[in-house]
């Protein structure tokens, strides 16, 4: 049976109500002829959904008009950075790759939706810089003494956050555990390598009059190339990301409709990104202003 909200009033307290749609000519699958030989009455159910609806939407407008500040909608724009690295199946990894961690900027924006308490939903949309120490292709570390890789991957990163919230000190301080799954889309994947040629030391000093016939020395130097993800050698990597995203923080409310807040998320990959089997795995440190838009 289809049911509709309608809404209901008791104490000044706005609520919904679930009532069964009585219209047995549209459902009723059974009886062809109810089905085709009352349309007027077909009609009036129609119009009787509609306004139900309509109905509904008023009342859910209503309800976020009359919450308190601290279970209205809210609108967040923040910002911070991430470290970033691989894990996942063992890879024979060189001497020579050494950084593991990719430090990034982050940011987003979310939208908060107050459900019961301090119980809400959070859904998030912003972008991430991923990836990690990468294995070094072959076809470029011939002839170079040191290199190191970088595995850079940049998404666009959709989350829906459960998030529990707690107010103190009279609804100045607010603290919030976030849980939830997200999923990336690739939006860019390369690796970048580095190569360090160490300096060569300059030959002893040779006796007036005789030839030097050693190289007279150098500095070192480093030069930087970007490797798009399967080229010389490097693993294609996959264009989504899945994961779940945990963490917490806290909201200093500065008015009425503002807060300041600071948190603290990990993000771990569930899915493998590429053949090597390697998941991600995002730290970040963020803050940002809080909007009360409801």
């Amino acid at each position: 049976m289809l049911y509709l909200g309608t809404t209901g009033f008791e104490n000044g307290r706005g609520g919904v109500l679930l009532e069964p749609l009585a219209c047995p000519e549209m459902w009723n699958l059974h009886d062809d002829m109810r089905m085709k030989g009352d349309a007027m009455s077909a009609g009036r159910c129609s119009a009787f959904a509609a306004t139900s609806v309509a109905t509904l939407a008023a009342a859910l407008v209503h309800a976020l008009a009359a919450a308190p500040l601290g279970a209205q909608t809210t609108l967040g724009l923040r910002g911070g950075i991430g470290a970033a690295f691989l894990s996942g199946n063992e890879t024979r990894r060189s001497q020579s790759t050494f950084d593991e961690i990719r430090y990034a900027l982050v940011t987003g924006v979310d939208a908060g939706i107050p459900l019961s308490g301090g119980l809400g939903v959070r859904l998030g949309l912003g972008l991430a810089s991923k990836g990690g120490g990468a294995d070094v292709p072959a076809s470029i570390t011939t002839g170079r003494a040191l290199t190191e890789a970088q595995a850079e991957f940049d998404y666009v990163q959709f989350s829906a956050l459960l998030s529990l919230s707690s107010a103190a000190e009279q609804g100045q301080l607010t603290f919030s555990f976030l849980a939830g799954p997200y999923v990336a889309l690739n939006r860019s994947c390369n690796v970048g390598v580095t190569s360090h040629e160490p300096p060569i030391p300059p030959p002893p000093t040779v006796p007036p009059g005789v030839p030097n016939l050693v190289d007279s020395g150098r500095t070192g130097s480093a030069a930087d190339t970007k490797v798009a993800c399967g080229d010389d050698g490097t693993p294609e990597v996959k264009s989504s990301d899945f994961g779940l995203a945990l963490g917490g923080g806290f909201e200093v409310r500065l008015s009425d409709s503002l807060g300041l807040a600071f948190e603290l998320m990990y993000a771990r990959g569930l899915s493998e990104i590429d053949d090597l089997g390697r998941k991600t795995n995002h730290l970040v440190f963020q803050s940002g202003l809080v909007f009360a838009v409801g």
